[in-house]
């Protein structure tokens, strides 16, 4: 009565799979190896990569050996000397442009060095700084040498004028103010005032000076550094005491000078001031340190001045 159906069998009744075809982008990969292959295997090719392998280094040393040639050209030499004109006021002499031009090749130098060892990344100020960054790495950093005590001792020997004490000089002034007066009536107030006081006559006290008017133990350098002129400390310094001299023109105006105290310089022994000789010896040493490692960095450039 009943009929028993059994499930159809699945592997009997599957579709039958589709033909299997190589992958297209496989295909086209292979085409393109052995194409490449083909290239490879080709005289021109290698001839090319040779060209261009000699090309790269020729380009490279090229490079390299023009690192060490610095040429100055006519412009650089106008731009050295209109830079001296700009900030003195006169041209400069054939030892002063020398002077200037090999401080130029120095800095070129340097500058140079310190890009080679790559100085210049993140730095704000890069041309300026460049040639002191690697002179300071060259030398400035280095250990300072300690000379042994008779090395010491000698030197100061040599030098013993350069740490004497200097001569000084007090004087009494007379100040009359250019800012004030202008500066003709300024000096014809001074000019009577030396006229007057030399014969022992009532003078001016003249204006108020920004600054003592009875000075006590001034150097000679100080003295020109004070009254901004090298005149007037020459002139305070060569002037007999007791006298009234004058007028004579400061940074800031004329006066009429009596000096009234002399300190002559004297010598110091070596223990009073071995402190100030030891600096001032290695600070000698750094620097012909420094000038001998410029030497030979020098020594690796050819200079070129192109003719006009």
């Amino acid at each position: 009565m009943y009929k028993t159906f059994r499930e159809p069998d699945s592997a009997a009744t599957a579709a039958p799979s589709p033909p299997s075809y190589p992958s297209e982008p496989r295909t086209r990969r292979s085409r393109v190896l052995a194409k490449l292959r083909l290239v490879q295997r080709e005289p021109l090719t290698h001839f090319f990569l040779l060209g261009l392998l000699i090309f790269a280094v020729s380009h490279w040393l090229d490079e390299r050996s023009q690192r060490y040639v610095i040429t100055l050209a006519p412009a650089d030499l106008a731009r050295i000397e209109t830079s001296y004109v700009q900030q003195y006021g006169s041209e400069p002499t054939p030892a002063q442009m020398r002077t200037m031009v090999d401080n130029t090749i120095r800095e070129e130098i340097y500058l140079r060095e310190a890009l080679a060892l790559g100085l210049d990344r993140n730095d704000e100020i890069v041309r300026r700084r460049l040639a002191q960054k690697y002179q300071f790495l060259q030398g400035d950093l280095a250990t300072p040498r300690v000379p042994t005590e008779s090395e010491l001792r000698q030197w100061f020997t040599a030098h013993a004028a350069d740490f004497a004490e200097p001569a000084r000089r007090s004087f009494e002034q007379r100040y009359f103010a250019i800012d004030q007066r202008g500066e003709a009536t300024a000096r014809s107030l001074a000019t009577l005032t030396q006229l007057k006081l030399a014969h022992g006559n009532v003078a001016p006290e003249g204006d108020p000076f920004p600054g003592p008017k009875n000075v006590a133990g001034l150097a000679e350098a100080d003295a020109e550094r004070l009254f901004g002129d090298a005149t007037f400390a020459k002139t305070v310094f060569a002037a007999r005491p007791g006298q009234w001299v004058g007028p004579i023109r400061s940074g800031f105006g004329w006066h009429v000078i009596r000096v009234t105290d002399v300190s002559p310089a004297r010598q110091r022994d070596f223990a009073a001031v071995r402190r100030d000789v030891l600096a001032a010896w290695q600070e000698q040493d750094r620097t012909a340190r420094n000038d001998a490692t410029y030497r030979q960095l020098l020594a690796r450039y050819s200079i070129r001045q192109e003719n006009q």
